[in-house]
């Protein structure tokens, strides 16, 4: 009996396999078949590009009825490999890669029907304005031409496929993007007045400009509109309406219009809230669409305007509402309650979120600022007043003297003097420029409000004091370089206001120390560390600046013709030109700086630069080996001038000796040039006379070398000089 079952099992198997075999066949040569005709079809179609749409129908229901009966064939074929997995599984395993080859190969020839009639249905949706269909298909054949399960790059005909995708979804984007300009259009009006009118205009239904957005969204192409929106926006409407005067119109419900009527002042908030209120609402009532599930448009939108909408408002606008004193400070309320009341707004249409309050998050820190606000607002007003001319002057006094205590006797009944100088802690007198007058009201302002403010703000307060000095040492220097460089007067009325700042700024902190909130007293909060950077500044430029007048004085000998002294007999004309030349150069400085400078440093000035000359002079003089008697009468004439008119330099013509160091020695020069052998013995006298304290026996026995020739006298004199 057993065997008997075994019998009938082996001969149903038997015939199964054969039914298998037969029908794997079977499917094997429709499947081949059917490739021959896909692959005639797609040749047609993408490479001789001939119209075959009955064909496409009979080819893709052939192709679906061979899926239909292989998926059954599979089944069957696992089902009888697990009844003979003991038995003919080679053969059986042989039948499934056959039937799996041809699963392959009908896939590959689904797929390929699959993207023709996508390809050639977007061009039916685009007819029927279904483009959110046509979007989407075309996402679809993407997904397909980039799928990984089926090897579409092995078919022939991948490539012209890929081609014909391309120019399908590139003529896709030109036609929507051209819709939605022509939905969302632009038009710029300069009127004959010069005020530029911009009208924006959005025409189409709610469902219309929906569908065309959900279209963009799907081919990827949302965001390239929405930047060149948010862009346009920007420029041609929001940054207008937050900068300058402008009437807003909204006409027929699809167009915004911004006529800009006043560039020279700016809007009040509330005209620019309001204007930007308008234009959201505009923007709300046409695009107010959603693109995916719950997705927004706005929320899209937000990515793109968000954050030049919000630096340019605060910037240019919330800023400028900030209160610049106290008085201000208590009325701020109603300002930031327009503020929230219109980001509330913005938060009900969706483009902005909770957690997105860039208003509400900037006006929070009002007392923060505030005072950021006023410090700003003085530094600016120092920096004007900065750039100002120097030359713009006015002569400082000293206040009266001070009052020191009377003479007193000590223990043992000596008199005791306690009294100082008069001039004592005085500046003295000078001319200095205005605007440094107005720098040290400026910083006396300052210092009040920092003593009627709160600790936190009369700290800023003090430090923006501080700010105004250093900002005087770097940018004065710097705006006015040219004229310090080249104009004398501006370059010591430069020195006067340094020296003025630093004189104020040691009893300046003193003088408010007592006014000051009780933080100070707990700080060593000063200014004496200032007049030394101050004083620094004014210095170095006038010391520059001698050096420059030193300079142009020794160019002028230079080029005088005493250099080549004693080479011919007679000096060239322009020796007395140039020596003329550097006395008017002295006597300019003297109507440029005499009443600008204070008396002790003016001496002090032109008598250091008059030295120079003088130096120069006489080591040209004293250098030169060989002076003709007619030469040395020429030199005597011309020293003589500058002996003449050089004291009337100075305010007091005798000090001339006292602030030029070298004005002993040129007389003495004068006199050895026009003396004889004996009168230059007697003035030598042995090492002990006037000529000896200003020249040394080297120099001496030079000149008598240059002047005398060479005589027995001469040799005696000149070994007598030791």
């Amino acid at each position: 009996m057993s065997s008997f079952l075994t019998n009938i099992l082996l001969t149903a198997g038997n015939n199964e396999k054969i039914d298998l075999n037969e029908k794997i066949n079977e499917i094997k040569e429709q499947v081949l078949n059917l490739k021959y005709e896909v692959k005639d079809f797609m040749d047609h179609n993408y490479i001789e590009f001939t119209p075959q749409l009955k064909s496409n129908e009979t080819l893709a229901n052939k192709a679906e009825s061979l899926i239909n009966e292989m998926n059954i064939l599979q089944a069957r074929v696992e089902g009888q490999i697990k009844i003979e997995l003991s038995g003919s599984t080679r053969e059986l395993q042989s039948l499934s890669d056959a039937l799996k080859e041809s699963s392959i190969s009908i896939k590959l020839s689904s797929k390929l029907l699959e993207l023709h009639n996508g390809l050639r249905s977007i061009e039916t949706y685009k007819q029927q304005k279904r483009y959110v269909d046509a979007a989407k298909t075309i996402r679809h054949v993407q997904v397909l031409l980039e799928s990984p399960d089926c090897d579409l790059q092995s078919v022939d005909i991948f490539h012209s496929i890929m081609n014909e995708y391309g120019q399908v979804h590139s003529l896709f984007l030109g036609d929507i993007s051209a819709l939605w300009q022509q939905h969302i259009s632009w038009n710029a009006i300069e009127e004959p007045s010069k005020a530029l009118s911009v009208t924006l205009t959005i025409q189409c239904r709610l469902e219309e400009i929906q569908d065309l957005i959900q279209a963009l969204h799907y081919v990827e192409n949302l965001n390239n509109c929405l930047n060149n929106l948010a862009m346009k926006l920007m420029n041609h409407v929001i940054r207008p309406l937050i900068n300058y005067v402008c009437d807003v119109h909204v006409l027929d419900e699809t167009v915004f219009s911004v006529k800009t009527t006043d560039k020279k002042n700016k809007p009040c908030y509330e005209s620019v809230l309001y204007n930007l209120k308008l234009l959201f609402q505009f923007l709300h009532q046409h695009l107010n669409v959603t693109l995916e599930g719950e997705q927004k448009l706005f929320a899209e939108f937000r990515n793109c305007l968000l954050k030049p909408l919000s630096d340019t408002l605060i910037k240019d606008c919330i800023a400028n509402t900030i209160p610049s004193s106290s008085a201000e400070l208590q009325k701020f309320g109603p300002v930031v309650k327009a503020i929230n009341e219109f980001q509330d707004y913005l938060i009900e249409i969706g483009f902005i979120t909770d957690q997105q309050l860039f208003l509400s998050d900037y006006t929070k820190n009002i007392d923060s600022l505030f005072i950021d606000k006023i410090c700003q607002d003085l530094l600016v007003k120092a920096r004007v007043i900065m750039k100002k001319d120097l030359h713009d002057s006015i002569k400082h006094e000293p206040r009266e003297a001070l009052q020191f205590p009377e003479e007193a006797l000590d223990d043992y009944g000596l008199e005791i003097n306690r009294k100082l100088s008069k001039v004592t802690f005085q500046l003295p007198a000078c001319q200095i420029s205005k605007s440094v007058q107005e720098i040290m009201e400026l910083v006396r302002g300052i210092l009040e409000e920092a003593c009627s403010s709160s600790e936190v703000c009369s700290v800023r307060l003090f430090y923006t004091s501080r700010n105004v000095f250093e900002m005087y040492a770097g940018l004065v220097p710097e705006h006015h370089k040219k004229f310090l460089e080249t104009i004398p007067q501006q370059v010591a009325l430069f020195h006067n206001n340094c020296m003025y700042l630093a004189h104020n700024l040691f009893t300046l902190a003193h003088k408010y120390r007592r006014k000051l909130p009780e933080l100070f007293k707990t700080h060593n909060l000063t200014y004496v560390d200032l007049p030394l950077l101050l004083r620094t500044v004014g210095i170095e430029y006038f010391l520059e600046h001698m050096k420059y007048q030193r300079n142009i004085i020794i160019d002028i000998i230079r080029d005088s013709g005493l250099s080549t002294l004693g080479q011919t007999p007679e000096l060239p004309p322009s020796t007395e030109r140039a020596m003329r030349q550097c006395i008017r150069q002295l006597e300019l400085l003297r109507t440029v700086w005499l009443g600008v400078l204070p008396v002790n440093i003016y001496c002090r000035a032109v008598g250091c630069i008059m030295n120079s000359m003088v130096e120069d002079l006489i080591t040209k003089v004293t250098n030169a080996e060989d002076i003709p008697a007619d030469v040395a009468t020429e030199l005597v004439t011309l020293l003589s001038m500058i002996i003449k008119r050089g004291p009337s330099i100075f305010p007091d013509p005798d000090s001339v000796q006292r602030h030029v160091r070298k004005w002993q020695k040129l007389t003495e020069l004068i006199k050895v040039l026009g003396a004889s052998l004996k009168e230059i013995e007697d003035r030598w006298e042995n090492g002990k006379g006037p000529l000896a304290r200003e020249f040394s026996n080297v120099q001496v026995r030079q000149l008598i070398r240059a002047l005398f020739q060479n005589t027995e006298r001469r040799a005696i004199l000149l070994a007598s000089i030791k």
